[in-house]
């Protein structure tokens, strides 16, 4: 493509966009105040929480983020798993330790400091929650081959689908300095604009750059170039549509997650779209609320008409003279009833932390619950959440996993794997807190038959062989995230059984041996008495 449709496609996408920049700003003003600049342009350390009167959608959409983030993509537990396709595969106890090295070295390289994983994944979370939708690019330091993960403000990028519904098309519009250019892609590659600024010494004067990520429409799988990867990346300077970097990907570097989506919409809609008429309306009836009760503690005053006491001291220890017999200074009694304003408020607070998720996300535990119901309620509430988490499997874990993978693979971070593997296809589990305590509900139907069973292998004690203990194990191991590691393989298992039966069998062969010696003994015993 020429430059001249690249900035074209831009200027489409963002025309398509203005209806979302007016309702984003809305929402950001009330839920998200540090984004609030999508239609306007603020100065740096501009105020930007002036329309927050009560902070409720604030500290929700802040805590649904931090718990989603804890819940999905905890950096301090395990929250995927590799596995192979092929089941038979799985059954491979070298297969296995593989995939948990590889697993291993993958969480080594998301936590580390470079990588600012966690906090550019909180910052994704609480874009997604409050607009719907997040953006986040992946990539990894040329130099060191450290992952990078940025998270970008929503104004900056334009997204598309592709015939499938997925994210396959990301334009970001940002603004760099001409230092940052000259650093970042050299004089050489700079237009004339910029290099007059370098040279001038005016290294912050800004310019807009606009970077086009889509799939590459002329792709040759037979070219092993930079310039012809699958996935086409381009870097031009917006006003003069000058070229600065044409290069490409393995795979797509975007990813853009999206809480909720309307059928023929590419943007999405989250707890902060849903929830706005209830947020805006607590704003208001908190300034009422506030400026009845300034009425109360601050009441406006009654004073006489005929202009002796002018002006009226309201400081405290003030002293105001008055006519003998002249109406003396009252307070006016509006008659505002605050409990009834403060009672519709917590009404409304309740409905906006019900609609982030905030009750399901905070279990609450009564006195009289057992572990158990303790357990099944955990359970109950956070399956109320499948549907987001299904479209975050799928737009934001799986694509995020994929392309992590394949830059470490790339760059030789995975020990070599073995033969089996050659041509062996991948899928990723998720083994999160959240996705776990959604699938549990199958351990927990076993051990409620362990529970229920129970008296009747007392009764018949034979009736336990029904139960493949250590199959039973294998899958509990594995339901509840336990490392293949602590468990022994099925060809140690093997050889452990067939250690036991010789041992065993030994051990017959000696009693039997002993018990024919006895008896010879016995014979002869008896021979000598009767001689």
């Amino acid at each position: 493509m020429k430059p001249e449709q690249y900035i074209a496609r831009l200027e489409h996408l963002e025309t398509e966009r203005q209806n979302w920049d007016d309702h984003w700003q809305e929402i950001a003003e009330v839920v998200f105040p540090r984004r609030a600049d999508f239609n306007r342009s603020m100065y740096k350390g501009e105020r930007k929480n002036t329309k927050i009167v009560d902070s409720t959608a604030v500290i929700a959409n802040e805590l649904l983020g931090a718990g989603l983030h804890g819940m999905l993509t905890n950096p301090a537990s395990k929250w995927f798993k590799l596995r192979l396709t092929d089941p038979r595969l799985m059954e491979d106890n070298s297969v296995l330790l593989w995939l948990e090295e590889v697993e291993r070295r993958i969480y080594l390289s998301l936590n580390t400091p470079r990588a600012a994983f966690s906090s550019h994944m909180n910052e994704l979370y609480l874009d997604m929650t409050a607009f719907g939708t997040g953006c986040m690019f992946i990539g990894e330091d040329p130099k060191s081959g450290d992952l990078t993960f940025s998270t970008k403000h929503l104004k900056e990028c334009y997204i598309a689908e592709d015939a499938q519904g997925f994210i396959d098309t990301v334009y970001r519009k940002f603004e760099f300095s001409a230092r940052q250019i000259v650093q970042k892609w050299g004089l050489d590659a700079a237009d004339d604009g910029v290099r007059k600024a370098f040279e001038k010494n005016e290294m912050d004067k800004m310019f807009t750059v606009c970077h086009a990520v889509q799939p590459r429409t002329d792709f040759d799988p037979t070219l092993k170039t930079r310039e012809n990867l699958p996935i086409a990346s381009v870097y031009m300077l917006k006003d003069t549509k000058h070229m600065l970097e044409i290069g490409g990907f393995e795979e797509m570097p975007w990813i853009a997650p999206r809480w909720a989506k309307v059928s023929g919409e590419t943007y999405g809609r989250g707890p902060g779209v849903s929830n706005l008429p209830d947020i805006k309306m607590l704003q208001e009836m908190a300034k009422t609320v506030l400026k009845a009760a300034q009425k109360i503690v601050d009441p406006p005053l009654l004073v006489p008409d005929d202009g002796a006491l002018n002006p009226v001291k309201t400081l405290p220890g003030g002293l105001n003279f008055r006519r003998a017999g002249s109406d003396p200074i009252t307070p006016l009694q509006t008659g505002g009833n605050i409990p009834i304003g403060l009672e519709l408020m917590n009404d409304v607070r309740d409905r906006i932390r019900s609609g982030f998720f905030i009750d399901q996300l905070q279990m609450q535990q009564g006195p009289q619950m057992t572990a158990t119901e303790v357990l099944q309620r955990q359970e109950e509430k956070l399956r109320m959440m499948g549907p987001a988490l299904g479209r975050l499997q799928s737009e934001m874990l799986g694509p995020m996993v994929e392309r992590v993978f394949g830059l470490l693979m790339r760059r030789g971070k995975f020990p070599a794997a073995p033969e089996v593997l050659a041509d062996a296809e991948y899928d990723i589990e998720y083994v999160s807190p959240l996705a776990r305590a959604q699938k549990q509900s199958d351990a927990n139907g076993l051990l409620r038959v362990f529970e229920i069973g129970s008296p009747i292998i007392q009764m018949q004690p034979d009736s336990a062989q029904i139960i493949n203990g250590e199959d039973t194990l294998r899958w509990l191991g594995d339901m509840f995230g336990v490392p293949n590691s602590l468990f022994k393989s099925k060809e140690e298992m093997e050889q452990i059984k067939q250690q036991q039966a010789e041992a065993a069998e030994l051990q017959q062969g000696l009693a039997t041996a002993q018990q024919g010696a006895d008896v010879l003994q016995s014979a002869a015993n008896i021979g000598n008495a009767k001689g």
